[in-house]
């Protein structure tokens, strides 16, 4: 099971951008420009901040499709691409503004190089190092996709929401407590029994890549909340579908299940899912074909050349 592979429709349009197709780029752009509009004016002042805002973030997905490896939702990276622009946007005028994935939350932060790594490493030990990181994510991202999905095949809904609020939106304890109604103890024990489940499927994964090893023999790691909130950021796998955000508009959800999208939407505020929603709305009320069209004109020209030939 990999974590959030790419839908048929993402993989069809990346396949096409990085033929350098100009349709296929201005059918992605039709895909994404609402939502990601939606979400940076919530951010920003100005419309037309935001636009630009967008503008850069596609530009630097363009730069950057080579080193993007389809773990994670296309969508997600994006979000991610454009939160670090807004961050940038108010650094850039002496400001530091966070831009947390949840409106009662607070920013990841994820775990680099520069954090981890001693001056005096070889290119060769960087290299290495930065494969044992990524691979150390994808087992960690597989692990949570897995136990997250466990919880909404059976409906336990009241764990995924701690489970959300712990290691999503990055609340503690007692604060979730008191926003569910529970004992602080009771959002304890079940974060211990979530981090030992995440931990014991970890070991299962990381076995599996190493056969000469067995379960018992490889080392439980040490799962950092840091690592947890930025895995968890990247795959989203507690976020609702846009059929499910659909069908909560509507009101035809299970009982259970629009409980959780409340929780999910308004409560912790996954401001994500507020701009696929924002989208649903018919929001930003600017045209959406004057937009569209400014950003292929603005962006097309950083399309790869077709079919990979130098220009």
């Amino acid at each position: 099971m990999e974590p959030n592979s790419l839908n048929q429709a993402d993989r069809h349009l990346l396949g096409l951008i990085r033929a350098g197709d100009v349709d296929g780029w201005n059918q992605f752009l039709g895909r994404y420009q609402r939502r990601l509009t939606a979400f940076a004016i919530g951010r920003v002042d100005q419309l037309a901040t935001a636009e630009d805002l967008v503008q850069e973030t596609f530009v630097a997905f363009l730069k950057s499709i080579d080193r993007f490896r389809e773990q994670g939702s296309l969508e997600s990276f994006l979000f991610r691409m454009l939160r670090r622009r807004i961050v940038d946007y108010y650094r850039a005028s002496g400001q530091e503004r966070k831009v947390p994935v949840c409106q009662i939350g607070t920013e990841p932060s994820a775990v680099n190089l520069d954090q981890v790594a001693s001056s005096d490493l070889t290119a060769s030990q960087y290299a290495r190092l930065d494969e044992q990181l990524e691979e150390d994510q994808r087992t960690l991202s597989l692990a949570i996709v897995t136990i997250t999905g466990e919880l909404c095949r059976a409906e336990k809904f009241h764990e995924l929401k701690i489970a959300e609020g712990l290691f999503y939106a990055g609340i503690r304890n007692r604060q979730l407590a008191e926003l569910l109604g529970v004992s602080e103890n009771e959002i304890a024990v079940i974060k211990h029994r979530l981090i030992k489940k995440l931990s014991r499927c970890v070991q299962t994964y990381q076995a599996s890549l190493d056969p000469v090893q067995t379960i018992d023999g490889v080392v439980a790691p040490e799962l950092r909340d840091a690592d947890l909130r930025a895995a968890w950021e990247t795959h989203r796998p507690s976020c609702p579908k846009r059929s499910t955000l659909g069908k909560y508009t509507l009101g035809i959800l299970s009982p259970a299940w629009h409980d959780f999208v409340r929780y999910h939407v308004e409560t912790l505020g996954c401001l994500f899912c507020d701009a696929n929603l924002a989208e649903f709305r018919k929001l930003p009320p600017t045209a959406p074909s004057t937009i569209n069209n400014h950003l292929f004109q603005s962006t097309v020209g950083f399309l790869p050349p077709p079919n990979g030939n130098s220009t």
